[in-house]
């Protein structure tokens, strides 16, 4: 959306609105919460969540390892406190959270932060039994995080005096395999004999299991590895990661059971939310600190006898962040198996739930360094935001500004689209594709290249989006769009034989008017020869590697045999021509001239000679 002043004054009048509606719907939800819980669980008495003792609280505990030294017990409980098993338990307000911090919260591997008070002890049992749902009832405007005690982020927390934090209760976690402490523990925090026997029919059971969402191309379920599995040992967080078949198996034995859940994050990627449907301004900050974060929900001792399996069937987020994480992990394997480099490590991708589809891009900010990169940076935001600057909202952009986004992809969060999984995968690779591009033609390269295609660049003759072939650093546009169009279809060709995607070309042939059609991957990569605009000319690379043309109508395809390794590596910074390029692949190939160029201009990249 492109707001004017007027629009945009009326957007503050209703944010305030919102706001004031909020914060009385927060006072009246702290006092009615009991009844509010309780109507989720029908003929279920709910205590008051703030009464009941956490049996590992760290006062619980030392009161259970003083009564098992007073009955002179001989176990490992009477060991002393172990400092690093110690956590903070605090509360925060995320309205005030800066960029600066955000990017020392993200940083940090140990910490849990939730949007409901997450450590309190009555929830984990199989009465309450907590789910999304009633986790979302909890919910009432702050944030929760459990810290690893004399951390720098538990310091960082505790004295940032502008997020108001309180710190709520100290944690222990005990020795999994000290049985005798855990069980003293629940009896120290009232737990009943009854309660306590019940416990020891399961006790100490390890989750196992599979992390998988529906491909609804093919209708079945796909194994996602590289899914943070994560459970709560009574507040305190532990997780673990899926292999590459997407099996977990989690690090701790559990008593009473746990809350469990995942997060779309690893050391190669970080899906971070960024929610623009409905309140967003309200809503989107909270998400956005939290992160990729699906609430499985309470899993008692019991069931983890068999596997716990997390599957994502419906259009929520939970499936998008999952396909989005299995398709950095197929590009791995599809880059190396192809012998080019893959996107860079550490890569942050807004997982973007919107009112419509469309607008995917890679500006790779996050790997991007200079004094220029903090105004486009600023740019990209007001434009990923529908025109918001930071000017209408200054603490959201300073907190977007503390992880920038190396690669963003929209989805309509409201409607699942035409072949969504076979579409979004190809999407996903084209992003992907760019940040490999962005490891062969550097950082200089794609300064022009966002700039360009930045609506508010002062070059900009067409209006923005992919530009018309006149702007100033067009070129780069055309190289590495036609680039990530050509190895993003090849890549999802892989994994769906029979999937499609919507084209601009075929919807400009006739009898088609100008507009999107939908075609195979498979007949994009042999008869699409240009993306988007007429001037953007992939469907040279696939004809530069085919040596028996598929196409009858395409006579001028005389040449061939280059693999993928070869077209990649003629890419570079200085190679932001089609005249480059195509220079490039004759002088390091050997190739005919004039056969090459037959290629180049009838895919509309022609005129170099």
């Amino acid at each position: 959306m492109n707001l004017n002043k007027t629009s945009y004054t009326i957007f503050r009048w209703t944010f305030v609105t919102i706001s004031a509606i909020v914060m009385l719907s927060a006072c009246k939800k702290e006092v009615e919460q009991k009844p509010e819980i309780e109507s989720l669980l029908p003929g279920k008495q709910v205590v008051s969540l703030s009464k009941k003792v956490n049996p590992f609280s760290h006062e619980n505990i030392k009161k259970a390892r003083n009564k098992l030294t007073a009955q002179n017990r001989n176990s490992v409980s009477n060991s002393r406190v172990e400092e690093d098993r110690l956590y903070t338990y605090i509360q925060f307000d995320p309205a005030t959270v800066t960029g600066d911090l955000l990017k020392q919260l993200e940083e940090d591997t140990t910490i849990q932060i939730l949007n409901f008070p997450f450590a309190n002890g009555e929830i984990y049992n199989d009465e309450f039994a907590i789910d999304e749902a009633k986790a979302n009832a909890l919910a009432d405007g702050k944030l929760y995080a459990v810290a690893k005690k004399n951390t720098a982020i538990e310091n960082i927390l505790k004295t940032t005096s502008s997020i108001s934090p309180v710190v709520l209760d100290e944690l222990y976690l005990p020795d999994e395999e000290d049985t005798t402490l855990q069980i003293q523990a629940f009896v120290e925090a009232g737990y009943t004999e009854e309660q306590i026997n019940q416990l020891r029919i399961c006790l100490f059971k390890r989750p196992t299991g599979f992390v998988r969402y529906l491909d609804t191309e093919t209708g079945g379920l796909r194994n996602v590895p590289g899914m943070q599995v994560w459970g709560l040992v009574f507040g305190i967080p532990l997780h673990t990661t899926t292999d590459d078949n997407g099996y977990y198996r989690f690090p701790w034995r559990f008593v009473a059971g746990t809350i469990m859940g995942t997060k779309a994050k690893n050391s190669r990627v970080n899906i971070k939310p960024f929610n623009t449907q409905g309140a967003w301004i309200i809503t989107l900050p909270i998400q956005f600190i939290v992160g990729s974060i699906h609430i499985h929900g309470w899993v008692g001792a019991c069931q983890m006898r068999n596997d716990v399996n997390f599957e994502f069937r419906d259009h929520q987020q939970n499936r998008y962040w999952a396909q989005l994480m299995h398709s950095v992990y197929l590009h791995d394997q599809y880059t190396a198996a192809d012998n080019i480099t893959r996107a860079p490590g550490s890569l942050t991708m807004y997982a973007h739930w919107a009112d419509r589809d469309g607008n995917a891009s890679a500006p790779m900010l996050g790997h991007l360094s200079g004094l220029s990169i903090g105004s486009i940076a600023l740019q990209y935001l007001a434009d990923l935001l529908g025109g918001a600057t930071h000017n209408d909202f200054p603490s959201i952009f300073n907190l977007l500004t503390g992880l920038l986004p190396d690669i963003t992809i929209r989805t309509n969060g409201t409607t699942e689209r035409r072949s969504y999984s076979a579409r979004l995968m190809q999407t996903a690779f084209h992003e992907l594709g760019h940040g490999s591009h962005f490891q062969r033609a550097g950082q200089g390269y794609w300064y022009d290249l966002i700039r360009a295609t930045l609506r508010s660049h002062p070059d900009d003759q067409c209006g923005g989006g992919y530009g018309c072939g006149q702007n100033a650093d067009d070129g780069n546009v055309a190289i590495a769009e036609s680039w990530a169009e050509f190895i993003g279809t090849n890549h999802a060709l892989r994994l769906h034989p029979n999937g499609e995607k919507a084209s601009r070309w075929a919807g400009s042939v006739p009898p088609n008017s100008w507009g999107s059609a939908f075609i195979t991957n498979r007949d994009a990569l042999e008869w699409e020869r240009w993306f988007f605009n007429d001037w953007i000319a992939s469907g040279i690379y696939n004809d530069l590697m085919d040596v028996v043309n598929a196409d009858p109508t395409e006579f001028w395809d005389r040449t061939g045999g280059l693999t993928i390794q070869q077209l990649y590596d003629a890419l570079g910074p200085d190679i932001d021509f089609f005249c480059d390029y195509e220079w490039e692949i004759i002088n390091r190939y050997g190739l005919n001239v004039n056969e090459v160029d037959e290629i180049f201009w009838n895919n509309g990249a022609g005129g170099c000679l």
